[in-house]
């Protein structure tokens, strides 16, 4: 199947005052766009089908004057952007892919060792755009952004004996340390707008983070969803992620300012990734960590290993045979009942109207529904799951109120409580909440559903 590439005739360049003038574009164009679709015709299709891309006649022109496009990124910046020797990783180099696969050229990466020199070599002009980057005023280089690739909001981390604290304002009036790398959008926000806070520079967002976990630093912001990979996948267990901030810096692709066709054409190839590609782009790289509603599961694995084992010794006892096959019917009929009970349980979670939290005793979310992900505006279940339910509590002693209440009856009902959304503003939920146990051996739980009331009051800022 030819992909199939339409321009739009009547877009910027197509049009003249004067007949001539447009007639005698008309070879022109038309050899551009003969050229354009016989080298379109070895273009590698998405998932089997063609994707249209609308182009302008200029846009195709210079595609076609352009056989290798230059760029580079953020070396250490995961999960969007991962230097591996030479090559790029991660979510920024997955974008790229799509791009090079629908636009039919060829994207060139350019290795950097530090985001200063990146930026440094889009302001020379030795590459043509680079990913990963925030549209800030801050910044002394002219860029033309695309529209964002990514949005998560601005977190905060501090170690686990600190506060929950989630704005700015917090840090600076308390006089506390910020790590920062170095060139980032918070830093530079953090820069001009909060000049009081006290700033030591990193290179890299892992070093800021290695910095406030050994005690050199108090508190670091990054997005939600590097932070929450990098304090994964390195094993920083004593960092806690008190909550996301009010500040977005959401990443897009940043052309140079001479290169006026390609942010068009980079917008355009991006505006046909749909939203089910881009959430498979993130979850192939943002690690979810798995609820402890399913631990069952690593229990059934075990059960099976043994029962395993069981068999091989049993059957040396050629009389035990009849018995031994009792046993495994009856375990298939356990499985089978867990497994009704568990998509029974699935289906009435997910279609709940009821906005559903479960969480430990010490606030920490195990699980969430996707009402609850919707209430919260927060876009994306997994970074729910990565937090402590205080962060969106809008009085942060209501959880030790509550715990309090649950330890004296076990449940709790209609009780008001308000919650702070990802936007700044707060909802009043009616709220039925019960003390769990046996969620692991030992560990207490509490299971909160809340229902939005009608009548919710003015929303009121998270900053403060």
């Amino acid at each position: 199947m030819r992909r199939r590439v339409h321009i739009n005739w009547a877009g910027r360049g197509a049009v003249s005052s004067k007949a001539g003038r447009f007639w005698s574009r008309i070879p022109v164009l038309c050899l551009a766009w003969i050229c354009f679709v016989a080298v379109a015709d070895d273009f590698p299709l998405e998932n089997g089908k063609s994707v249209s891309i609308d182009l302008e006649p200029g846009e195709i022109t210079w595609l076609l004057s352009k056989p290798v496009i230059r760029y580079s990124a953020d070396p250490s910046w995961p999960p969007f952007s991962i230097r591996k020797g030479d090559e790029l990783e991660g979510i920024d180099r997955d974008f790229i892919d799509h791009f090079a696969k629908r636009l039919g050229v060829r994207f060139e990466y350019v290795p950097t060792v530090t985001w200063d020199e990146t930026l440094a070599k889009l302001k020379r002009g030795e590459i043509d755009f680079v990913t990963g980057m925030a549209d800030l005023p801050e910044r002394s280089i002219e860029v033309l952004y695309t529209e964002p690739y990514a949005t998560f909001p601005v977190a905060m981390i501090m170690r686990n004996d600190g506060p929950f604290f989630t704005s700015l304002e917090q840090i600076e009036r308390k006089g506390l340390m910020l790590a920062a790398p170095t060139g980032y959008a918070p830093t530079l926000y953090v820069e001009r707008n909060f000049p009081a806070v006290n700033v030591v520079k990193t290179r890299t967002s892992l070093e800021a983070l290695q910095l406030v976990s050994a005690g050199g630093a108090d508190v670091m912001i990054e997005n939600l969803g590097v932070a929450a990979h990098l304090i994964r996948i390195n094993g920083l267990s004593n960092l806690k992620i008190t909550g996301p901030t009010s500040h977005h810096f959401d990443p897009s692709f940043g052309v140079r300012d001479d290169l006026p066709e390609l942010g068009s054409i980079l917008n355009k190839a991006l505006s046909s990734i749909s939203s089910e590609e881009q959430l498979r782009i993130y979850e192939n790289w943002i690690l979810v960590e798995i609820s402890r509603m399913w631990d069952w599961r690593k229990v059934a694995l075990a059960g099976a290993v043994l029962l395993g084992l069981a068999i091989a010794v049993v059957g040396i006892v050629a009389g035990w045979n009849r018995r031994l096959e009792a046993e495994l019917q009856k375990r298939r009929e356990v499985e089978e009942s867990l497994r009704t009970s568990e998509e029974r349980f699935r289906h009435l979670f997910e279609t709940m109207e009821d906005a559903y939290f479960l969480t430990r005793a010490d606030g920490k979310i195990q699980f969430v529904n996707e009402t609850a992900v919707e209430m919260l505006k927060i876009g994306f279940r997994p970074v729910v799951e990565r937090l402590n339910i205080e962060a969106f509590l809008k009085n942060h002693n209501e959880l030790a109120h509550i715990l309090a209440l649950l330890r004296a009856d076990g449940r709790l009902r209609d009780q008001l409580i308000d919650f702070l959304r990802i936007d700044g503003s707060s909802c009043r939920c009616r709220c039925q909440v019960r003390l769990l146990t046996g969620l692991t051996e030992g560990e207490v739980g509490i299971e909160w559903r809340a229902r939005e009331e009608e009548s919710a009051g003015a929303r009121s800022s998270l900053a403060g």
